[in-house]
């Protein structure tokens, strides 16, 4: 009896097969175009592809998704069966988003007609300086950028780029980053399922980000990218894949040498900071092309500030994408623009809403194609910098003071005042302090012939700048926390003989200590270098990183002598009022309006390259 059912079985199961497959040989008349019509037509067509799926013993017999899918020795796929439906198109300049769970492996492939398309349309341009001897690191940069790919004709570079928007999370240990997702590439029709051990090529993945270039590529493209299984890991991965004709969708910077093109830390206070770009452009201020650039609607450039104890920073800080779904600060400021600071255009970004005492990393990111760029369409990102806010509450961050405006630093402040006023009580002050200086200097004969001027190399307006320079630096300190370590010795304690901001007034200690009796009286410790600020603003304690001495020694180069301009000598005043710069330091130790005081990514240094060359020539003549 049961020899019986196993040949009946078989007789049935041969002719079920050799029905379908008949079926599938009929011309293409005979078939509906789109869907599978046999199952609305046959009421047992659903019990014959059940059954088969139960007997079948071999990958060819099964049928996955309610889908047959024929296997016939001698005949190619693609011939005898539909196109594989789990593979994905991918379009120029068109990124595919999707979510991937941990072990799965999805296909996508980039078609001869798409390669063979016209390339996308250009976007609108940055007024980049066409004189290639003259361009700043960051227009050079930008010019990089907009470069497109070759296209011969018959051949033509691809570019390839993913980003992973989102990865499974750890609840044990939250800072740890999970597997990177798995890239395959395949360019032969016989391998259209590229995997692991199975591929022409590897795509890389680092911190979210990858990317490769194919070079002369004459045919269809196949990309298998595969999320990596942990037991440590919980949650699905998502991702960006994007392909060009044009140039990199997305792109990754990282910063090796230092160069002004990259965002920098110029200070904080406890929880906000002011961060810069360099030198957008370096043609001279009264150009077309500088004009050009405050006109940018909006400013070029974002910025994307997370913690550095973060979890996802370590998997996704290359992904433009990864910053926008994760980054704690998402470019919210209102006071992200274009200003003019020492000379030289710079984009400013002031953030706020920050932790008191904590380090962040910041990335800069590029969201629009430059100079009618093809490319980069979505975005370019620059490896980070990072800062730390400030402790005390005593200081707090002014920028785009109408006098004084390369001032963009912490200043002594008290917790009553708003950004607001404390701009208008600083700036008013320096700004009245200038007044007399400007009504002695219109005594000076400035408007006259070479030989009748003060110097042959110096004129009125040199000297005009270098006393607001001056002036700005001095009577609106550079702030740093009270509670800054004794063995930053740079930093001078100012105002240790007025109360703290919570009310409480300073102990008295032993002599040879900093709350000695002798100091809380000293004009030096005792009180801050203008009456203004003890007397209205009234910080407490602070620290202040005092002025580069070569400022002062830059006032007396540049101004005639009849206005006996004089700095204190070393030994005998000069520590006590000014500090100075070392080059090669991380970190400045002295305070010059317009330079940064931390740089990002290399040593320390001027935020313009004119305020470093006057200063090298000052530093030559002492």
């Amino acid at each position: 009896m049961h020899l019986y059912f196993l040949r009946s079985f078989a007789i049935f199961r041969f002719a079920a097969v050799t029905c379908l497959c008949c079926f599938a040989l009929l011309p293409p008349l005979a078939r509906a175009a789109d869907g599978d019509t046999t199952i609305h037509q046959d009421h047992n067509h659903h019990r014959l592809l059940d059954l088969l799926n139960r007997a079948a013993t071999s990958p060819g017999e099964a049928v996955r998704a309610n889908k047959y899918e024929p296997d016939f020795a001698g005949l190619d796929r693609g011939i005898i069966g539909r196109a594989e439906e789990d593979v994905m198109p991918l379009i120029n300049n068109a990124p595919k988003p999707a979510n991937i769970p941990q072990g799965d492996l999805q296909i996508w492939v980039f078609s001869m007609d798409t390669l063979q398309g016209s390339p996308s349309q250009a976007l609108p341009p940055f007024p980049l300086e066409p004189t290639a001897t003259n361009t700043s690191r960051l227009e050079e940069h930008l010019g990089e950028l907009a470069k497109h790919s070759s296209y011969t004709g018959n051949s033509r570079n691809v570019s390839l780029t993913i980003s992973t928007c989102d990865q499974p999370s750890r609840s044990v240990d939250p800072t740890a980053a999970p597997p990177q997702l798995e890239v395959y590439v395949s360019h032969s029709p016989a391998n259209r399922r590229p995997d692991v051990g199975n591929n022409d090529e590897v795509i890389p993945m680092q911190g979210g980000y990858g990317n490769t270039t194919l070079v002369d590529v004459k045919g269809d493209i196949w990309v298998g990218v595969r999320a990596p299984e942990s037991d440590d890991f919980t949650g699905q991965y998502n991702y960006e894949l994007a392909v060009s004709i044009d140039a990199p969708y997305t792109i990754y910077l990282e910063l090796v040498l230092p160069w002004d093109a990259q965002i920098a830390s110029w200070d904080t206070d406890s929880d906000s900071a002011i961060l810069a770009t360099g030198d957008i452009t370096n043609s001279v201020s009264n150009s077309p092309h500088f004009a050009a650039w405050p006109a940018v609607t909006p400013p070029p450039f974002s910025i994307y500030v997370n913690k550095r104890t973060d979890s996802w920073r370590n998997g996704l800080r290359r992904s433009v994408c990864g910053l926008k779904n994760h980054a704690r600060i998402k470019n919210n400021s209102s006071d992200n623009k274009l200003v003019k600071i020492a000379g030289q255009l710079k984009q400013l970004f002031y953030v706020e809403g920050l932790d008191r005492n904590s380090s962040y990393d910041a990335f800069m990111t590029l969201e629009r194609g430059p100079n009618n760029a093809t490319m980069g369409r979505g975005g370019a990102v620059w490896s980070a910098t990072n800062f730390t806010t400030k402790s005390d509450n005593n200081c707090k961050v002014i920028h785009s003071l109408p006098f004084c405006s390369d001032v963009a630093y912490a200043v002594p402040s008290n917790p009553k005042w708003n950004m607001t006023d404390l701009v208008e009580a600083y700036d008013t002050y320096a700004n009245d302090s200038y007044q007399n200086f400007s009504k002695s200097l219109q005594q000076i004969p400035c408007n006259t012939t070479a030989s009748a001027q003060y110097s042959l190399a110096r004129n009125c307006q040199d000297c005009d700048n270098a006393y607001k320079t001056w002036l700005c630096a001095v009577t609106i300190p550079r702030c740093a926390d009270f509670s800054s370590p004794a063995a930053l010795t740079h930093l001078m304690p100012r105002s240790i003989g007025q109360n703290f901001t919570n009310g409480t007034a300073p102990r008295e200690e032993p002599r040879g200590s900093l709350f000695s009796k002798e100091n809380m009286t000293s004009r030096h410790y005792g009180r801050s270098r203008s009456p203004m600020i003890d007397d209205h603003i009234k910080p407490g304690p602070y620290k202040e990183m005092l002025p580069c001495k070569d400022l002062c020694y830059h006032l007396m180069q540049n101004c005639p002598a009849a206005l006996q301009f004089a700095c204190p000598a070393e030994g005998r005043g000069l520590n006590y009022s000014y500090g100075h710069y070392s080059k090669g330091e991380e970190e400045w130790r002295c305070n010059w309006p317009g330079g940064r005081l931390v740089s990002g990514a290399g040593r320390g240094r001027f935020g313009s390259r004119t305020v470093g060359l006057v200063l090298a020539a000052a530093l030559y003549v002492l």
